[in-house]
């Protein structure tokens, strides 16, 4: 990299949240999600999109901008959004359809994502017999639908 050069980088935390805090413990996406983080710890890093920051500082990387983006894992957003009003430089209107139209964009991606993602984690590495996985990612998929939780991934 020379001087004055630029780098932009994107990682995905499969740790789902909640526009509106709504996601509990006992949520199927919260439970796969807690699981699935787990199952690599020692092994991967899967949270390093979280300290990409310090790790760019620490490199000798310099004016860092670094934010969280939501992604939707649906199209549930209908309206008002707890989300900061600056976020992609959208008012709070604009941001709604925005976050509604990603989250219709990424639906099936979700709908794919939740059982292929966590099959070898959860099912090899960490034991979950094959039925308690499938009822998981059922549960986790519905509820992945379901637009008053708000539930989106940070990237």
């Amino acid at each position: 990299m020379v001087p004055g050069g630029w780098v932009q980088l994107t990682e995905i935390y499969f740790n789902v949240q909640s526009d509106n805090g709504s996601i509990t413990e006992e949520h199927a996406l919260r439970r796969w999600s807690t699981q699935f983080l787990r199952s690599y710890e020692g092994t991967k890093d899967v949270r390093v999109g979280t300290r990409l920051n310090n790790l760019l500082r620490d490199r000798g990387f310099e004016d860092i901008d670094a934010r969280m983006i939501p992604l939707p894992l649906s199209a549930w957003s209908t309206g008002e959004s707890s989300l900061p009003v600056s976020f992609a430089g959208c008012s709070t209107g604009v941001l709604d359809h925005r976050m509604r139209e990603i989250g219709m964009l990424n639906r099936e991606n979700v709908n794919n994502l939740l059982p292929s993602l966590a099959l070898y984690p959860l099912t090899q590495i960490s034991g979950m017999p094959q039925q308690d996985f499938q009822e998981l990612i059922t549960q986790a998929r519905e509820e992945a639908e379901t637009a008053s939780l708000k539930a989106y991934f940070p990237l």
